[in-house]
């Protein structure tokens, strides 16, 4: 024998109870009842699209979106061609030196001081400029990279077809 326990409560036709019949109810559940609650009155309160009826017409606003016209790149002459193809090769011969360049600088290991990393800095005047502290062998080398790295970026970017 299977006992069952009933409620008695006023129902509404989609099964929901009325807020009066919600006793000791936690807050969440509280939330979730007043959100559902909303949305019923929003949609309630929003307006229903007229239908015209038989015979009867109606005045229709018609926007009109005009898309972009294409841009039509003209054809490039032989000569321009063969232009073209030069900048390139010259474009990607900077990559290049600037790839070689970039890898032999991380070719270098920065030790200790007693390995004797220097580094040597001339100017047109042979004025020289040498260190060997490992601090600024190291942060020149970094700077150096990133420049490279930076310069080969740019270079791509204006690799182009």
């Amino acid at each position: 024998m299977t006992t069952v326990a009933t409620k008695t409560s006023t129902r509404r036709a989609n099964g929901l109870g009325f807020k009066k019949d919600l006793k000791n109810v936690t807050p969440a559940i509280q939330k979730t009842v007043e959100k559902k609650a909303e949305i019923k009155e929003e949609v309630k309160n929003t307006k229903s699209v007229e239908t015209p009826k038989v015979g009867e017409t109606k005045k229709v606003e018609k926007t009109i979106i005009e898309l972009p016209k294409p841009v039509i790149v003209p054809e490039l002459s032989l000569e321009q061609k063969i232009e073209k193809v030069e900048n390139l090769k010259i474009l990607i011969e900077k990559r290049e030196i600037l790839e070689d360049s970039r890898k032999k600088l991380n070719s270098f290991v920065v030790g200790s001081p007693q390995f004797g990393e220097s580094i040597k800095l001339t100017d047109e005047n042979d004025n020289v400029f040498q260190t060997s502290n490992t601090e600024v062998f190291t942060k020149v080398i970094d700077t150096i990279k990133v420049t490279l790295i930076e310069k080969i970026k740019e270079i791509e970017e204006q690799i182009n077809f």
